[in-house]
């Protein structure tokens, strides 16, 4: 598995405590410079690195949890209909158990929240390359649009662990934009026309396991 870093404005020792976490991980680390204003742009680089079948990526200033990975292609490797896997949360800094647990996938709820499929995602490389030129074009709403148009090739799977370590903080500005309402709007209106035909056919994820 391949998986990126972009740095931008996070401290160095959360780079490194980052770095860490991954460092006994079965995968290929790519510590990628991250661009002001256009992160959408480089995420989509930072995914053309490397030729593994499978990809994800780490916020620099987070962490992962050992088994992550291969909890991730334990599931891709025995679904092919699974595009991409996703966990639950841990707060850094906070008591243990403290953090976001997110339910079964759902298109309809992937659809109206935009957070809701979020946080160590495991993707087939092939479903993401075909994806980079629109996810270039995006900064802010970046993640909800990739998540989206990725249900054109298989659906996600939550795995019932806190297999990410989310740093929540204003410690440092965004390297891009939050993204508007206008946006918000605009990022809806790409994603709704793969995600409708599946909330129709009453397609979602019935197991947990």
């Amino acid at each position: 598995m391949d998986v990126h870093v972009l740095h931008c404005h996070e401290p160095t020792e959360w780079i490194e405590g980052c770095l860490d976490s991954l460092h006994t991980e079965p995968v290929t680390v790519y510590l990628r410079p991250g661009i002001a204003g256009k992160v959408g742009l480089a995420r989509a680089r930072a995914f053309a690195c490397g030729s593994a079948p499978y990809v994800s990526f780490v916020d620099g200033d987070d962490e992962v949890v050992d088994g992550a990975f291969s909890a991730a292609m334990e599931v891709l490797d025995s679904r092919p209909d699974v595009v991409s896997t996703y966990c639950d949360i841990q707060l850094i800094g906070r008591p243990d158990g403290e953090g976001y647990i997110k339910a079964p996938w759902n298109p309809s709820a992937q659809l109206q929240r935009m957070a809701e499929v979020h946080h160590l995602h495991v993707m087939r490389r092939a479903a993401v390359m075909s994806c980079l030129d629109e996810l270039a074009r995006w900064d802010g709403y970046e993640e909800y649009v990739l998540m989206g148009l990725l249900c054109r090739y298989g659906v996600h799977h939550h795995i019932p662990r806190k297999f990410y370590r989310f740093r929540q903080h204003s410690a440092y500005p965004r390297a891009g934009a939050i993204g508007g309402q206008a946006m918000r709007r605009a990022a809806t209106r790409l994603v709704t026309p793969v995600l409708a035909p599946l909330i129709a056919a009453g397609v979602m994820q019935r197991d947990t396991g």
